[in-house]
């Protein structure tokens, strides 16, 4: 280097030296005049490694180090430099290395999780009283006295470099900034601590470059930057002092004007004064004519009338999109513990779809009323039509509104939202695709809205008609569909479409209105919109699967089409008919149809379940009188009351049709059963034992009953045979009255959730939902269990071999809880009369033993031997996930799986017997360990409370500590109670721990010297003649 560039050098590297004096002055104001955040950091100010912590009081405690169960305090920290923001990476290995300029500061941000955490004020009377905490206030969350009350303990950070002549650290602003002091690498150490957790640390390595061109440049620029903006201030000040100037010198003038005018015109000179002064301000100077266009004017107009509403709902939607989806902290994206970084986006929180879908179909609604309502003004009407604006132009220019405002005000949100996401969790593939889908979806959404609503105001003459007229328009194919599934839930027999199986939200088949939602300007998006939103990258799903444009297309083709009518209206509307009522009239009867239609169905829906008849008879009522009212009220026009009752009564005659076809059938519906040969395969809800469930189940157990929800396909021809036979038999007792039947108890019809989804060849499926069956029904059902492909499934569930299974089959396999007990359940074994209960302990192989030949012999035992016992159990073999639970009862749980072991079932008594648990339990049962039996009649609706929801039919047996515990408690008349041993020796031969209760009795049998009382259950047919 020659002598002339190392003089150049230094007079850089000089000039960079006093730059950076002035930056390191400026930063030292700002730490003396900005306060200090919630948790602040200094260090590297002196010597090299030296650090000094500045943090908030409630800091002082020590962190959780020494304790193996504390969490882990998170730190995160960021270096924001002129080239980016840089996120320190975690882990262990080579340090980061983050390259810096010589002169200018670096901002570091550093955040913890958990930011705070509220820890309670000492008392410090533990040391009086010797408790920890003390007796004389409430603890905090961790265990430690609060009596003063809580306080909010945030972090102690500490940063700190390791060379103070390469970097230091400097607060300032309320930040940390890392001052580059000269050339060089110094390791950055940042430590975090915080009372109850863990401490946490981090270390990055800082490279400071020597003084270059680029600094120079960086230099250049910020003495160009602020010679720039104290100019601007100067020509700012110089602007504002000549605006003051010449304000107060025209009004200096005008109040001399104004003085002149009094004189001469003493009654109006305020008025000529004001006329001076508009003719001469920028408005007033104008050319009248020709200065605007008219349609230009009437846009202009029209947004200005549209801007509360925008505002309104620009309000409305930043609350619903981004503020939701940021801004609360448990369902925030800027929340890990939420995020998990398996949500990749989410535009708004996923519980408010439904919210978000009504807010545009709202928005679209009232801007529609807002920019057409002066055709309900006669006033306004009249000026409107008379200005030099053709009827083309003026419905345009209002459209053109309302959409440029529908758009704003439903994108703007929806954008913000899509940026919060970007800084929150990156930018993700397929994210502006979906941002893109559903915000065209949602706007759509209020555009047709927009339409619907207009055409109400164009055809009405007052604000009520707009209402009526804009509700019966958006709600019409809703109130049909609604109103059509209420029927055929209480009137068509099989009906699946919107049936809720007991205790779930899962519905059967989807109701006409989510079957239909395509159709419906309502929910045509909503589903849509809510799912593609968000996105959860979930194994074996990684990106998002975009949702169909032809949906929004097809409806955006409607809005057109809707748009076109709205127009031909607006264009055919007489001005005349503004403040008056009844000019309408077609929209009038719809109008009074979908209101009468919607008081119909709710009475319906309300009433039904008491009684169907009347149920109809009140709606009707409802239908007509709604219908009277509003067409001899509001909606009263100069029809003749003849024609008007006509028509009301030819709405009630058109209902009344409908509701005549649905409860005959639906043309074939109720009865339709498919051809055998047309059947692949047929799906039936299980009803047998829930301990060889073969896939997940839904349901509910309170000891003494229990029900449940699963299914089994088959695909034999001779299990299909048995349930179309079947279903012919449900279909005769769909109307039969829930009674019991004591003269045949088979014939009692019981309420219960019966599934059939056939399956056919041609790709077809046809579903049918019973909500009752008869008992004979039912355990007909059950011979589907000698199917041989359930002979396979249930071999899985016990032993686990799932080689024949298809991969489907061994998916649902993994859900049921019968699969779970087997593999991993803890085993029990109780005797005859759940007197004696012991744990089975037995090795890896003793248990595949075991489960082995629990296998064999359920499928060497038929449904009718396994669900009608002729011999009684020796014992009762339960695997159960739940011991503590589970053991004292012994009965079923959705945690275990129970055997029911008789001299039947060889294999499982041969592994029992030579284990020697039989005899530890006694060999065969004494009926001396029982003092007495009651018996209570096997009857659904012998008590006050009787059965009105299902209850499983398979008695299994349980054990109480009180008496009286039978699944349906007889409340009137007295039970039979015997306690003569021989009696007892006798019925006990014929007691079942598990029985298909196709009619018998409730036995409650007390347990000799105990106070302990076991159910079985008695069949009829062996019980004796006395009872």
């Amino acid at each position: 280097m020659t002598p002339a560039n190392e003089r150049a050098a230094a007079a850089g590297a000089a000039a960079a030296r006093l730059f950076q004096t002035l930056l390191v002055a400026l930063l030292v104001v700002g730490a003396v005049s900005a306060p200090s955040p919630a948790f602040a950091a200094m260090g590297g100010m002196g010597g090299s490694g030296s650090s000094e912590d500045v943090s908030s009081d409630a800091s002082v405690a020590q962190s959780a180090d020494d304790d193996p169960n504390a969490e882990q305090l998170g730190l995160m920290p960021k270096l924001f430099r002129l080239t980016g923001e840089s996120r320190a990476s975690q882990g262990e290995g080579s340090l980061s290395v983050e390259g810096v300029g010589a002169v200018f500061p670096n901002l570091l941000s550093v955040n913890t999780t958990p930011a705070s955490i509220s820890t309670g004020i000492e008392c410090h009377m533990d040391e009086v009283c010797g408790f920890d905490p003390c007796t004389c206030g409430k603890p905090d969350a961790w265990g430690h006295c609060a009596c003063g009350g809580f306080r909010e303990t945030t972090p102690a950070v500490t940063i700190s470099t390791s060379d103070a002549d390469v970097a230091q650290v400097v607060q300032a602003f309320g930040q940390t900034w890392i001052m580059p002091v000269g050339p060089g690498t110094a390791t950055v150490q940042i430590t975090a601590d915080l009372v109850h957790y863990r401490s946490a640390s981090y270390a990055f390595d800082v490279e400071v470059a020597p003084f270059g061109a680029v600094d120079a440049l960086l230099i250049a620029a910020a003495l160009l930057l602020a010679v720039g903006i104290l100019v601007g201030l100067f020509f700012l000040v110089r602007l504002i002092v000549r605006l003051v100037r010449r304000k107060l010198a025209e009004r200096r003038a005008w109040k001399a004007r104004g003085d002149e005018l009094k004189e001469e015109f003493p009654l109006t000179w305020r008025a000529k004064l004001q006329s001076e002064k508009y003719a001469k301000s920028q408005r007033g100077r104008r050319r009248r004519a020709g200065h605007r266009r008219p349609f230009a004017h009437d846009f202009l107009f029209s947004l200005r009338q549209a801007v509360p509403v925008l505002v309104a709902a620009l309000a409305l939607f930043a609350v619903l999109v981004p503020v939701s989806t940021s801004v609360v902290g448990d369902i925030s994206v800027f929340n890990v513990n939420y995020t998990h970084e398996q949500l990749k986006f989410q535009f708004y929180a996923q519980d408010l779809a439904p919210v978000v879908n009504a807010a545009c179909v709202l928005f679209g609604a009232v801007l529609a009323v807002v920019l057409f309502r002066f055709l309900l003004v006669k006033r306004a009407t009249t000026a409107f039509l008379s200005v030099g604006l053709s009827r083309v132009k003026l419905f345009f220019s209002r459209y053109l509104a309302g959409a440029a405002c529908i758009v704003a005000g439903i994108a703007v949100p929806f954008a913000v939202s899509l940026l919060l996401n970007h800084l929150a969790l990156g930018l993700y593939d397929g994210e502006v695709h979906e941002f893109f889908y559903v915000t065209c979806g949602y706007v759509t959404v209020a555009l047709a809205a927009f339409a619907l609503v207009g055409i109400a105001v164009i055809c009405a003459g007052t604000l009520f008609e707009t209402c009526t007229f804009g509700v019966a328009l958006l709600a019409s194919v809703s109130v049909v569909l609604w109103g059509v599934g209420v029927l055929a839930d209480y009137l068509l027999v099989g009906n699946a479409s919107g049936a809720a199986l007991y205790g779930q939200a899962v519905q059967v088949e989807p109701s006409f209105l989510s079957q239909l939602s395509y159709l419906n300007p309502l929910l045509f998006f909503s589903d849509a919109g809510g799912s593609h939103q968000f996105f959860m990258a979930l194994h074996p799903v990684y990106y998002p699967v975009f949702g169909s444009w032809s949906l929004i297309i097809g409806w955006f083709a409607a809005y057109l089409a809707l748009s076109a009518l709205g127009l031909a209206a607006f264009c055919r509307r007489r001005g005349e008919q503004a403040e008056m009522a009844g000019k309408a009239p077609v929209f009038s009867l719809l109008s009074v149809a979908v209101l009468g239609l919607a008081a119909f169905a709710a009475a319906v829906a309300l009433l039904g379940s008491v009684d169907v008849g009347v149920a109809l008879v009140v709606g009707a009522a409802l239908f007509v009188l709604v219908s009277l009212v509003l067409l001899f009220g509001p909606l009263r026009g100069r029809t003749a009351r003849r024609t008007t009752l006509a028509c009301v009564g030819g709405e009630l005659a058109a209902m009344a049709a409908v509701v005549a076809v649905v409860a005959g059938g639906a043309f074939g519906y109720a009865g339709f059963i498919p051809a055998a040969e047309d059947v692949e395969s047929v799906e039936v809800s299980y009803n047998g034992s829930p301990s060889y469930l073969t896939q997940g189940f839904s349901g509910v157990a309170s000891g003494s009953s229990y029900y449940y929800t699963s299914y089994r396909s088959y695909g034999q021809e001779s299990s299909v045979d048995i349930v179309r036979s079947l279903h012919g038999q449900l279909i005769d007792s769909a109307r039969t009255a829930r009674a019991t039947n004591y003269e045949d108890f088979q014939s009692s019809v019981v309420p219960y959730d019966v599934v059939l989804r056939y399956r056919l060849k041609d790709g077809g499926e046809v579903v049918r939902y019973y909500n009752q069956a008869t008992v004979g029904e039912l355990s007909a059902l059950l011979a589907l269990d000698n199917d041989e492909h359930t002979h396979e499934l249930e071999n899985a569930v016990v032993t686990g071999d799932t080689s024949g299974l298809s991969d489907e089959e061994r998916e649902a396999l993994s859900k049921s809880p019968s699969y779970n007990a087997y593999r991993a359940g803890y085993v029990y074994l109780g005797d005859g009369a759940l007197n004696r209960i012991m744990q089975v302990e037995c090795t890896d192989e003793e248990r595949s033993e075991l489960v082995r030949a629990l296998a064999h012999d359920l499928a060497n035992t038929n449904a009718n031997e396994r669900y009608l016992p002729s011999k009684p159990a020796r014992a009762a073999l339960m695997f159960t996930l739940s011991p503590e639970l589970d053991v004292a009862s012994f009965g079923y749980s959705f945690s275990n799986a129970v055997t029911y072991v008789t001299d039947d079932w060889t294999e499982t008594m041969a592994w029992l017997e030579g284990k020697g648990l039989i005899d530890a339990l006694g060999g065969q049962l004494d009926s001396k360990v029982i003092e007495q039996l009651t018996f209570q009649l096997d009857d659904p609706y012998a008590s006050i409370n009787k059965v009105t929801q299902p209850v499983s039919r398979y008695f299994m047996a349980y054990r109480s500590e009180t008496a009286g515990q039978y699944w349906i408690t007889q409340d009137y008349g007295a039970l039979k109670v015997v306690d003569e041993q021989s009696k007892i020796a006798e019925i006990v031969p014929n007691l079942r721990m598990g029985c298909y209760m196709t009619g018998g009795y409730l036995v409650q049998a007390k347990l000799r010297g105990i106070e302990a009382y076991v159910y079985f259950y008695l069949p009829a047919e062996l019980a004796p003649s006395y009872l």
